[in-house]
């Protein structure tokens, strides 16, 4: 797959391949569309040496692809409904290739010079372009409305809790592991639920389809409307169209609305953010416009909030982001910012906090990801 840094700050220290879109990480959606896995991935050099479980690594430029290996575009989110694959050499979406079967052998920064060259034997795929970070707010209901939908038709489902209420016709699915406390209202009016295995619903929650709730995630209680949710999350409070990577904490109170969070990022108790300016015009998002009347904010990896912050419409928040403010906080902070005065986290200080944060999940930080965000540290200071 291949990949590129025009999704920052969500892609600065992940590759595009294994972000979250919708209810799937992309990888895994092109897995799902061509029903085969993903080998490899094209990335940044400061992204050799991530790893995730269920990644796939990041080659170098001098990895050879073989005939027969098919390259698909990262920045393109394609359905969860397998396509066509047999005799086709070429995958389509709006008159572009997206996907193609290579037909000689070719290193990879051979590729990166010519990119996907579309055969004769094609066929088309629906999906999503992924051109900026903030296509994964503005496609989220329609992406995630389909998803949830698939994955619930597909899902064995427990019996519905006497004590749960359910409204309207979407299907709601509810994996035979996952635990739905009493007094739990799922409002499937405009589209499916679907809570995944050993999920959590904590009492006195009221969940609005589009709705996913990763692999043992908490939902901590509150009311939640188009939201994606992935593994070993706590959210809660009031959150709308939002996107939740993966081992990530929004469990107190405060909206959030419009957002994106990287993985292993944290909203401390009492953050908010807003998603709609005051003029009700267009939002702007670092320097640039939109188009989108809501957008909230947009947190790469490992970045973190204190207590009672408040952001700003369109805000980015750089990967490794530290923010502490007892004022509005700016609306771009840099990669790995200590607090919103100018000043940076110091390299050493910032592994030691990931370490601890990961292993507090019981994750190990390893060394290869050690390496490898130490490198997106000492790339990003070209920011400062």
């Amino acid at each position: 797959m291949t990949d590129d840094d025009a999704l920052a700050p969500i892609t600065t220290a992940r590759p595009l391949a294994e972000v979250r879109a919708g209810a799937r990480l992309i990888r895994e959606r092109w897995s799902a569309a061509l029903g085969s896995s993903v080998t490899g991935v094209i990335a940044a050099a400061r992204l050799h040496g991530f790893e995730e479980p269920g990644s796939a690594p990041v080659l170098q430029d001098d990895a050879v692809l073989e005939p027969g290996t098919i390259v698909a575009l990262s920045h393109f989110a394609p359905s969860l409904v397998r396509t066509e694959s047999t005799g086709i050499d070429t995958w389509m979406h709006g008159g572009h290739a997206v996907a193609a079967v290579l037909d000689a052998a070719c290193t990879v920064r051979e590729l990166r010079d010519i990119g996907i060259v579309a055969g004769h034997r094609t066929t088309d795929v629906a999906g999503w372009l992924l051109a900026r970070p903030w296509d994964l707010i503005g496609h989220l209901s329609a992406m995630l409305g389909a998803d949830a939908a698939l994955i619930a038709a597909a899902r064995v489902t427990q019996s519905m809790p006497a004590d749960v209420r359910v409204m309207g016709d979407h299907p709601v699915s509810i994996a035979t592991s996952a635990v739905i406390e009493p007094f739990v209202v799922f409002d499937a009016t405009q589209g499916s639920i679907v809570i995944e295995e050993h999920a959590v619903v904590r009492s006195f929650s009221r969940l609005t389809g589009p709705f996913v709730l990763g692999p043992h995630s908490h939902w901590m209680a509150g009311s939640g409307h188009t939201v994606s949710i992935g593994d070993h999350c706590k959210v809660g409070g009031e959150v709308s169209t939002t996107i939740v990577c993966g081992h990530a904490n929004k469990g107190h109170d405060g909206f959030v609305g419009h957002t994106y969070m990287g993985r292993w990022t944290n909203f401390g108790a009492g953050t908010v953010t807003s998603n709609l300016k005051n003029t009700y015009g267009p939002v702007s998002f670092a320097g640039a416009q939109t188009g989108l009347q809501f957008l909230g904010t947009l947190l790469g990896d490992h970045a973190k909030t204190g207590i009672l912050t408040r952001l700003t419409t369109g805000s980015f928040v750089g990967a490794g982001a530290n923010v502490i403010s007892d004022d509005v906080v700016p609306n771009v902070l840099p990669a790995f910012a200590w607090g919103s005065r100018g000043e940076r986290y110091d390299r050493t200080r910032f592994l030691q906090t990931a370490e601890r944060v990961m292993a507090r999940r019981k994750v190990q930080l390893t060394e290869s990801m050690r390496a490898c965000l130490g490198a997106i540290h000492d790339f990003t200071a070209r920011q400062w």
